[in-house]
C-alpha cells in the first residue's frame, strides 16, 4: 500500500512539473512574419473559398515556432551545430535563403512602364509569316546578304536560290520556332531580314519577316496586364542577376 501511495505521489509531482513548464518566448515579429506567409499562400490558392481565421492562424504560427525553438535547443545541446556535415547543409540552406530574398527584393524594386508592357504583349501575342533562303555554308549566306544590300529584293533572292520549304506560307507563333530562329526573329519588324545567317540542321538560313498579325486567340491586354508586368519585371531581374554573376566570374 505504501508503494502505491508513493507511485501516486510521484506521478502527481511529475504532472505538476509538466504543468509548471513554460513554452519559450517568441518575438512577435517572427509570429507576424509566419502569419503573413500563411495568408499570402492562402491568397494564391485558387481553391480558397472561405475567409482565413486570423486568430487560429496566429496561434498555430506561435505553436509552430515554439516547437521549432524547443527542438533547435535540443539539437544545440547535443552539439549538432558543430557537426561538419550539418554545418555544410545549414550554410547551403542559408545561401539559398538569402539568394531568394535578394531576388524577391529586386522584384519589389523593379519597375515596368506601360510602353514596356505593351511591347512585351505585342511580342507574345503576334503571329508571323517568314520567307527564307538557305545555303550549305555561312559564307554563301553572307554573300547573298551582300546582294540584298546592293538592292536585290528578298523575293528575287528566293527565286535565285529556290528550295522546297519556301512553299510554306502559314502564320505561326514565334514560340513554336527552334530556339536559334526564335531568338533571331524576335527583334525583327515587318520587312526586316535576319542580320546573321541562322544555322538549322547544318544549313544556313536568311529569313525575312514578311507579315505580322495579332493572335486571334490572345486575351485582351487589360485582362493579362498584371501577369505581363510580373513577366517583364522577372526578365529585368534575371538580366540583372546574370550581369552580377558575370561580374563575379560565373557564366549564366
Amino acid at each position: 500500500m505504501k508503494h502505491a501511495h508513493l507511485a501516486a505521489a510521484l506521478s502527481a509531482a511529475a504532472l505538476a512539473g509538466l504543468a509548471l513548464a513554460k513554452a519559450p518566448e517568441i518575438d512577435p515579429a517572427r509570429v507576424d512574419s509566419m502569419v503573413a506567409q500563411v495568408l499570402q499562400q492562402a491568397d494564391q490558392n485558387p481553391d480558397q473559398t472561405h475567409k482565413a481565421d486570423g486568430k487560429a492562424i496566429r496561434q498555430n504560427a506561435l505553436t509552430r515556432l515554439q516547437t521549432l525553438e524547443i527542438l533547435k535547443n535540443e539539437a544545440l545541446k547535443l552539439g549538432l551545430d558543430k557537426d561538419p556535415e550539418i554545418r555544410s547543409r545549414f550554410q547551403n540552406m542559408e545561401a539559398q535563403f538569402y539568394a531568394g530574398q535578394y531576388s524577391d527584393y529586386l522584384m519589389r524594386h523593379t519597375e515596368a512602364d506601360d510602353s514596356e508592357l505593351r511591347r512585351f504583349y505585342d511580342q507574345q501575342t503576334r503571329m508571323i509569316k517568314l520567307q527564307q533562303v538557305n545555303f550549305a555554308t555561312a559564307e554563301e549566306a553572307r554573300a547573298a546578304q551582300q546582294l540584298l544590300l546592293k538592292g536585290l529584293s528578298f523575293e528575287q533572292l528566293m527565286k535565285r536560290y529556290p528550295n522546297a520549304d519556301q512553299t510554306f506560307d502559314q502564320f505561326i507563333l514565334p514560340q513554336q520556332l527552334p530556339a536559334p530562329l526564335a531568338a533571331a526573329v524576335e527583334p525583327l519588324n515587318r520587312g526586316d531580314v535576319t542580320r546573321e545567317p541562322v544555322r538549322i540542321n547544318n544549313r544556313y538560313y536568311l529569313f525575312k519577316l514578311s507579315k505580322v498579325e495579332r493572335n486571334p486567340k490572345a486575351r485582351p491586354f487589360e485582362l493579362v496586364r498584371n501577369q505581363i508586368a510580373r513577366q517583364v519585371k522577372q526578365q529585368k531581374v534575371n538580366r540583372q542577376i546574370n550581369r552580377i554573376l558575370q561580374e563575379n566570374g560565373i557564366k549564366p
